[in-house]
């Protein structure tokens, strides 16, 4: 049997529960900073949206967090253990006879990919800082060290392109193995902004989308040369901090260094923490944290992509700065929506016309049904949702 914890009034349960159809969810512990509030106070159907709480604790649900806040208040919070491979353990190869890993609301989990996002949040505090003077400037300028590398394509990468992806730098990362995956290259490189340089141009910069961890791993390096301080150190200082973000772990390459990627590590409720910042355009505890102009841009659907299997109506999605945009069809409506992504089920979705953040976690990495499966589950707590 599946071990899942429902976290509510201070208890733990590991027995499956009755159905719920009443219009009572049972409540969220609150803490220092979260208060909780019911469904229907938060303004959602309550048997709908109870319903959809319900069946993710099933034997059947894949996840191993559902963390919902509207309003700044928590309305649902969900644990299920389940098999994981966690990327500060020999870079996510357990052994098979791990067993499952227990999750609950004080457990660090891997977000994979929405180490990006943030990445793009601290490349948007840099550029107020003025570490950063124009995004539309070439790359390499900023490495003179590569000064053998400069081509006219090459030199013509600007910062906005690696932030929207759209290098066009002959770079393979989705639909490959992992160890074949120019991603997975990155733990072992000395340099890794000659690594992701070093290769032809695809296609002129800026006119296709084509993800690119790589790219990712460059916005961090020029943080990092520009502040001689490390990745983790700038993300603790910068953001987590002021957010009141206190434990969490940045799994490293060879060299020790954060793998800017996909390697965070973090509690479901910080995850939480980040939506809400994004949501409120910056700003935290009345203080902006991230330029607000920023947040604005990287939600912006700045380049189109092809990619269908990450909504739950198949329509295609689009990319900002590091952060994806999508919507959800009704009947009677469509609700845009914002996200950050992490390869095997992790999610920190932002809803601005309702007012509400969404944070899933699991295990499936490599999987492309999690994919659908994370969009169809925002789709149908839209729904209830008034």
């Amino acid at each position: 049997m599946i071990l899942f914890i429902i976290i509510f009034s201070g208890i733990e349960c590991q027995e499956p529960p009755v159905r719920i159809s009443t219009s009572t969810c049972l409540l969220p512990v609150p803490d220092s900073f979260w208060k909780s509030a019911s469904a229907l106070e938060s303004g959602f159907r309550a048997d709908e949206f109870c319903q959809i709480i319900t069946e993710s604790t099933e034997e059947s649900s894949r996840l191993h967090s559902l963390v919902i806040e509207r309003h700044g208040k928590l309305v649902a919070e969900i644990y299920r253990n389940g098999k994981d491979r966690p990327l500060n353990v020999r870079y996510g190869f357990r052994f098979p006879f791990t067993g499952e890993s227990h999750f609950d609301m004080q457990t660090l989990h891997d977000v994979r990919s929405i180490s990006k996002s943030v990445v793009s949040l601290l490349f948007g505090i840099a550029i107020d800082k003025g570490l950063v003077t124009d995004i539309d400037s070439s790359v390499l300028a900023s490495f003179p060290e590569l000064a053998d590398l400069e081509s006219i394509q090459h030199s013509s990468v600007t910062w906005r392109h690696l932030l929207t992806m759209s290098s066009g730098l002959d770079w393979d990362e989705w639909g490959h193995g992992f160890l074949t995956s120019d991603e997975a290259r990155l733990f072992w490189k000395t340099d890794l902004v000659r690594f992701v340089f070093d290769r032809p141009m695809r296609e002129s910069a800026g006119k296709k989308f084509n993800y690119n961890g790589g790219g990712t791993s460059v916005l961090a390096e020029i943080l990092i040369k520009k502040t001689g301080k490390s990745l983790s150190e700038l993300a603790e200082e910068w953001l987590f901090l002021p957010l009141g973000i206190n434990e969490y772990e940045w799994a490293t390459d060879r060299y020790g260094r954060a793998l800017a990627f996909g390697g965070l590590r973090l509690r479901p409720r910080d995850m939480l923490k980040l939506g809400r910042l994004v949501l409120n355009q910056g700003v935290w505890d009345k203080k902006q944290i991230v330029p607000k102009t920023w947040i604005a841009d990287s939600l912006k659907s700045q380049i189109s992509t092809d990619i269908t299997i990450l909504s739950g109506n198949g329509s295609k999605v689009k990319y900002g700065y590091q952060w994806w945009t999508g919507e959800t069809h009704l009947p009677n409506r469509t609700v845009s929506w914002q996200f950050a992504l992490g390869n095997g089920g992790q999610r920190i979705y932002i809803v601005p016309e309702l007012d509400l953040v969404v944070v899933t976690t699991a295990g499936e990495y490599g999987s492309v049904s999690i994919l659908k499966e994370t969009g169809m589950l925002l789709d149908q707590i839209i729904a209830t949702a008034d």
